[in-house]
């Protein structure tokens, strides 16, 4: 069997899940190959038999992903299983990607997701899944991709059957739409060309900075992570115009879904509830450029 674990990744948490699976799973087989999703070759898919798909949740399927499978040839007699991690609810997030996925003749055996740390602007930090994915977490991923090639080996020899996967959610299930705020490009900080952070680890690939005064493009999608990552304070964004919306989400949507999954096991929190930082946003306590600074391997 040959397998490829293909991920995407702003702030290490899929990263690591995506290594964790990786370790475990490459043992396993003839092959087992580890990509970012940046640096696929789609029309190369086709040589693997096992095909692991890593995102976060943001809110859904984030855009760049949804870009990508819509990218991918037929993919029949493929196998395929999806990871994911996020800061609260991933409910919409398996359906749709999972729907995605066998649009494109892929056979999808499994799902799994994992808590991660969270470093959205308008957050409380402390937020209450930091720390997350911990060893217990990567020793989990490690155990679901031993999974994964167990089943797809079974599955194929006609020892088992591909298990049920998620529905697709009702259109009311959806929600808002998250709120977008606006960006302001400051010339004169800019150090283009001799900084490219920004164009560089955009995922949507939606800024050019040679395309001067037009340099957040239509498939922008406000993840906002230039505007973090910036060591200038070239991106200006307005937080404080979403921070009360931010908080009141954040004490009544997502604290009573992980103290729900906290009583039903699935969540072990390791931020204490008196120490959530309610007072500090991530966008204030990390007031200074760049707001969140690249980890080495990932530059």
């Amino acid at each position: 069997m040959d397998c490829v674990i293909v991920y995407f990744s702003l702030t290490k948490n899929t990263k690591k899940i995506a290594h964790a699976i990786h370790n475990a799973v490459a043992p396993l087989v003839a092959r087992c190959d580890l990509k970012a999703l940046k640096l696929v070759d789609t029309t190369k898919l086709d040589n693997y038999d096992l095909i692991g798909l890593g995102s976060p949740v943001w809110a859904a399927v984030p855009a760049n992903v949804e870009r990508f499978i819509q990218s991918l040839p037929v993919l029949e007699e493929k196998h395929a299983f999806v990871f994911s991690t996020h800061g609260t609810k991933p409910e919409r997030f398996f359906p749709r990607i999972v729907e995605l996925l066998q649009n494109k003749g892929l056979t999808v055996i499994g799902t799994r997701d994992w808590y991660g740390s969270v470093y959205l602007p308008n957050l409380p930090k402390p937020y209450f899944t930091d720390g997350h994915p911990d060893a217990i977490d990567l020793k989990e991923a490690e155990d679901f991709g031993r999974e994964m090639v167990q089943l797809s080996t079974k599955i194929k020899s006609g020892e088992a059957e591909p298990p049920p996967l998620p529905e697709p959610l009702p259109p009311e299930a959806y929600g808002s739409a998250r709120p977008r705020i606006k960006k302001t490009f400051h010339e004169k900080k800019c150090r283009f060309p001799e900084c490219r952070l920004c164009m560089d680890h955009c995922p949507m690939d939606a800024i050019d900075l040679s395309l001067f005064p037009k340099i957040f493009k239509k498939g922008c999608e406000y993840c906002y992570f230039c505007e973090m990552i910036c060591p200038e304070g070239a991106i200006e964004v307005d937080y404080g115009s979403v921070l009360e919306m931010g908080v009141s989400r954040a004490k009544d949507v997502f604290l009573k879904a992980l103290e729900k999954a906290e009583a039903e096991g699935r969540f072990r929190p390791l931020i204490a509830k008196e120490d959530i930082g309610w007072e500090t946003p991530y966008y204030k306590l990390h007031n200074k450029h760049p707001r969140y600074i690249i980890p080495k391997d990932e530059k």
